[in-house]
C-alpha cells in the first residue's frame, strides 16, 4: 500500500468497484519505502511515543520505520498483506513503485513542495536507501510482520497502544468506498487501546474525500473523539495534517 504502504491483493479490500471507480491521480495503490525519519515527522512523534509500547504500521510497506524503533529498543507490528509473498518479488515490485511514484512527483511539481527533501534526486535516494534498510531487518511473516490487511486484522482488541496508518485511507478514494474507511478506522480503533493516527487527509490531486465529516460523525456516534492536528512536515501541498483518533 502507498505510502509507508504495499499494494494488496485485490481481494483483500472491499474496493470500489470497476463501474465506479474514476482513476485519477498516481491510480493504482503502489508499495512505497518512506525512511524512519519522514515516518516520524509525518505522525510528529516524540522518542516517548514510539518507546511508550507496541505501535502497529498498518499498511506497513517497505518502510524502515520498524527496524529505526525497533534499534531504539520500542515495538512496531508491521501489517501488510504483501509480506505473504516472496521477498524477492515484493522487494522488486516496491523498487519498481518507488520510481513510479518518483516520476510521478517529477510530472506533477505543483503537487509538491521541496521542503523535507532537497528535490526529486534526494526523495528518490532516501525512498530507496529506506528499502534497503527494510529489506536487510525483514525475516519474513512473524511477530514483527505480520500478513494481513485492513479492514481486517488478526489481533484481540487492544493489542497496541498507538496504530499508524500512512497514505493508504483518503489517498486512494478511487480504490477504497466509504464503506471500507469506515471500517478500516473502527479496525484500527480496535486493536489500539489509546490512539489512532492517519496520515494524509488528502488524495493524491490534494482532494478530502466527500465523505470525511460523515465518518467523523459515525465514529463520533461510537464514541470517538476526533482532531484534526497539524504536522512538522509537508511534502503533498496542503498535507501537512493528520487526523488523531480517542476512545472516549
Amino acid at each position: 500500500m502507498h505510502p509507508g504502504a504495499g499494494g494488496p491483493p485485490a481481494a483483500t479490500l472491499r474496493a470500489v468497484s470497476t463501474e465506479e471507480r474514476t482513476p485519477r491521480g498516481l491510480g493504482d495503490i503502489i508499495t512505497t519505502a518512506r525512511p524512519f525519519d519522514e515516518y516520524r515527522a509525518m505522525f510528529d512523534l516524540t522518542e516517548d511515543e514510539l518507546l511508550a509500547g507496541p505501535i502497529l504500521d498498518c499498511p506497513g510497506g517497505a518502510g524502515d520505520f520498524g527496524e529505526g524503533v525497533r534499534a531504539m529498543g520500542g515495538t512496531v507490528i508491521s501489517v501488510d498483506p504483501v509480506y505473504g509473498t516472496p521477498l524477492e518479488d515484493f522487494l522488486e515490485a516496491a523498487r519498481r513503485d518507488t520510481h513510479t511514484g518518483n516520476r510521478y512527483v517529477i510530472e506533477h511539481p505543483h503537487l509538491y513542495v521541496m521542503g523535507f527533501f532537497h528535490d526529486t534526486d534526494d526523495h528518490l535516494a532516501r525512498r530507496l536507501a529506506g528499502l534497503e534498510r527494510f529489506a536487510a531487518g525483514f525475516r519474513g511473516p512473524g511477530p514483527f510482520h505480520v500478513a494481513a490487511s485492513l479492514p481486517h486484522l488478526p489481533f484481540p482488541d487492544g493489542h497496541v497502544r498507538l496504530a499508524l496508518s500512512a497514505h493508504l485511507m483518503f489517498t486512494y478514494p478511487d480504490h477504497l468506498d466509504r464503506n471500507t474507511h469506515l471500517a478500516s478506522l473502527r479496525e484500527l480503533l480496535r486493536v489500539a487501546s489509546e490512539e489512532v493516527r492517519v496520515f494524509p487527509l488528502l488524495d493524491t490531486t490534494l482532494q478530502r474525500v466527500p465523505y470525511f465529516d460523515d465518518l467523523l460523525a459515525q465514529l463520533a456516534a461510537d464514541g470517538v473523539r476526533a482532531e484534526i492536528r497539524r504536522v512538522p512536515y509537508e511534502w503533498q501541498r496542503g498535507a501537512d495534517e493528520m487526523l488523531v483518533l480517542r476512545h472516549g
